[in-house]
C-alpha cells in the first residue's frame, strides 16, 4: 500500500535537494540517502527481489561513473549519491532517455543558472547559487528524476 507512494516521496527528495543546494551549495548527506531507504521499502514489499538486481547494478555502475566524475569533473559528493539513489528507481529500459534527458539539462540548466546570476547575480547573495559562478548538479538530477517518475 505505501509503495505506491513512494515515487512522490523521491519526488520530494529531488525537489528538497535541489532547494538546498541552490541555497548553500551542498546536498546533506541525510537527504542524498533517503533514496536508498525508500528503495529499501521497495525491495522489502516486493513479491520478487530477484527483479531489483538490475536496479542494483544500474545504481553501482552510476555510482562508479560518479565517482570518476567526482575526482576529476568536479562534481560534489552529495550529487554522487543522490544520482545513485535516483537511478534505484530507473529502469533499465529508460536509463539510456533518462542519461539523454541528464546531459541535455547539464547544458541547458548550466545556461539558466548563468542567465540568472547575470540578471541577478550578488556576491553578497544568500543563494550560494546566485553568489558564485556554479551549476548546482542537483538541477540535472531532479529534472531526470522527475521526468522517469512522471513522464516516461
Amino acid at each position: 500500500m505505501i509503495v505506491q507512494y513512494v515515487h512522490f516521496a523521491l519526488a520530494a527528495v529531488l525537489v528538497a535537494a535541489l532547494a538546498i543546494e541552490m541555497r548553500t551549495g551542498r546536498i546533506p548527506n541525510w537527504l542524498s540517502l533517503l533514496p536508498f531507504v525508500l528503495f529499501i521499502v521497495v525491495a522489502a514489499t516486493a513479491d520478487d527481489r530477484a527483479a531489483l538486481a538490475w536496479q542494483l547494478a544500474l545504481s553501482a555502475g552510476v555510482f562508479v561513473a560518479g565517482l570518476l566524475l567526482f575526482a576529476f569533473a568536479g562534481f560534489g559528493a552529495g550529487a554522487v549519491k543522490l544520482m545513485s539513489g535516483l537511478a534505484l528507481f530507473i529502469p533499465l529500459s529508460q536509463a539510456v532517455t533518462a542519461l539523454i534527458i541528464f546531459v541535455a539539462m547539464l547544458f541547458v540548466g548550466l545556461l539558466l543558472v548563468l542567465g540568472l546570476r547575470n540578471v541577478m547575480g550578488d556576491e553578497n547573495s544568500k543563494w550560494h547559487v546566485l553568489a558564485k559562478a556554479v551549476m548546482p548538479m542537483s538541477l540535472p538530477i531532479c529534472v531526470t528524476g522527475l521526468a522517469v517518475l512522471f513522464w516516461l
